[in-house]
C-alpha cells in the first residue's frame, strides 16, 4: 500500500491511506518513508483512526534508518582529526575521532564530544599511506553509546585525493 505520513495527533505517526482498504485492526505493519537524508523503516503495529483510511502506528517497535547515498563505502577505520577553521579566533578547533567507513562522497566518524554547528575540514590518512585532507559537510550527528557519529560529505576534493579514496574502495570490494 502507498500512503502519506501526516502530522499525526499527540505526536503519532499517522498515515492516509485514501480510499485503499487500511490492514486488519491492530496487525503489525512495516512503514517505509523517504526523508530528503535516508529511508526510515518503521516497524510497529497499524490501529484505525479517524478520518476513514487513516492508520496510526502505535506502538513502534523499531525505527531503522537505511542511508540512500550514490557512492560505495567501506568499513574502514583510521584515526581522524576534525577542524573547525572558520572561528575568527586565532586558535583552531579540533576533535579526533575514528572513522567508521570511508568513500568516494564521504566518511561516518565516531567522536567521543560533540561537534560544533559548523562544518570541519578533515584530516585522515589512509591504509596506502596517503594523507587526505579536505573541507566536509556535516549531514547528520547522532548520540550512541559509545559516543557521537557524524555523517560527513566531501566537499571538492583534490583530484589526487579522489583516485586514491576511489582505488582504496575498489580494492576492499573486488
Amino acid at each position: 500500500m502507498t500512503g502519506l505520513v501526516t502530522n499525526g495527533q499527540q505526536e503519532q505517526i499517522a498515515i492516509d491511506l485514501g480510499a485503499q482498504a487500511p490492514p486488519a485492526p491492530e496487525e503489525p505493519i512495516v512503514v517505509s518513508v523517504y526523508a530528503p537524508d535516508a529511508l526510515y523503516r518503521l516497524r510497529g503495529t497499524a490501529r484505525r483512526a479517524r478520518p476513514e483510511g487513516v492508520i496510526v502506528l502505535e506502538p513502534v517497535h523499531d525505527v531503522e534508518r537505511i542511508q540512500r547515498r550514490s557512492a560505495a563505502r567501506v568499513p574502514i577505520q583510521v584515526g581522524v582529526v576534525l577542524s573547525f577553521l572558520d572561528d575568527p579566533t586565532p586558535m583552531i578547533e579540533s576533535i579526533v575521532g575514528r572513522t567508521l567507513d570511508i568513500g568516494l562522497g564521504g566518511l561516518r566518524v565516531l567522536t567521543l564530544r560533540p561537534v560544533p554547528k559548523r562544518d570541519p575540514t578533515v584530516m585522515f590518512t589512509l591504509p596506502t599511506g596517503r594523507s587526505i585532507v579536505g573541507a566536509t559537510l556535516v549531514l547528520s550527528e547522532d548520540s550512541t553509546a559509545e559516543g557521537y557519529e557524524v555523517r560527513l560529505s566531501f566537499q571538492d576534493l583534490d583530484p589526487g585525493d579522489v583516485v586514491a579514496l576511489r582505488e582504496m574502495v575498489e580494492a576492499y570490494t573486488a
